[in-house]
C-alpha cells in the first residue's frame, strides 16, 4: 500500500504540479502578453506622436513656403508697380513738356496775330488817310483848275 499510496501521491503531486505549472504558465503568458500589448501601445503612441510631430513640421514648412511665396510675389508686384509709376511719370512729363511747347507756340501765334492785326489796322488807317488826302487833293485840283473830274476827263 505504500507503493500504491506513493504512486497516488506522486500522481496527485504530478497533477497538482501540472495544475500549478499551468496556472503559473498562464500567469506568465498573460504577463508577457500584457507587456507586449503595453509595448505595442507605447510603440503605437510613439508612432502617432512622431507622425504628429512630422505633420506639424511639414505644416510649418508649408506655411513658411507659403509666406515666402507671398513675400516674393508681393516684392515682384511692388517692383512692377514702381516701374509702371515711373513710366506714367515719364509720360506725364512728356505730356507736360508738349503742353508747354504748345502753350509757347500758341502764345507766339497770338502775338503774331496781334502784330498782324495791328499792322492791318495801321495799313487801313494809312489807306484811309491816303484816301482823305487824295480826295482833298482832287478837290483842291478841281478848285484850282475850275473843272470837275468829269469835265477834266472830257477836256483831255
Amino acid at each position: 500500500m505504500n507503493l500504491a499510496l506513493s504512486i497516488i501521491l506522486i500522481g496527485v503531486a504530478l497533477i497538482l504540479g501540472a495544475g500549478v505549472g499551468v496556472i503559473i504558465g498562464n500567469a506568465y503568458r498573460k504577463k508577457v502578453a500584457e507587456a507586449e500589448i503595453g509595448s505595442a501601445e507605447q510603440e503605437a503612441k510613439r508612432i502617432v506622436t512622431d507622425a504628429m510631430k512630422t505633420a506639424e513640421a511639414k505644416k510649418k514648412e508649408a506655411i513658411l513656403e507659403g509666406k515666402d511665396e507671398i513675400h516674393k510675389l508681393r516684392n515682384e508686384n511692388d517692383k512692377e508697380l514702381a516701374e509702371r509709376r515711373k513710366e506714367v511719370q515719364r509720360q506725364e512729363r512728356r505730356i507736360q513738356q508738349k503742353e508747354e511747347t504748345l502753350d509757347r507756340k500758341l502764345d507766339n501765334v497770338e502775338k503774331k496775330e496781334e502784330r498782324a492785326n495791328k499792322k492791318i489796322k495801321e495799313a487801313e488807317g494809312k489807306l484811309a488817310e491816303a484816301e482823305t488826302i487824295k480826295k482833298s487833293q482832287f478837290e483842291m485840283l478841281e478848285r484850282i483848275s475850275g473843272y470837275t473830274v468829269d469835265q477834266a476827263k472830257a477836256y483831255l
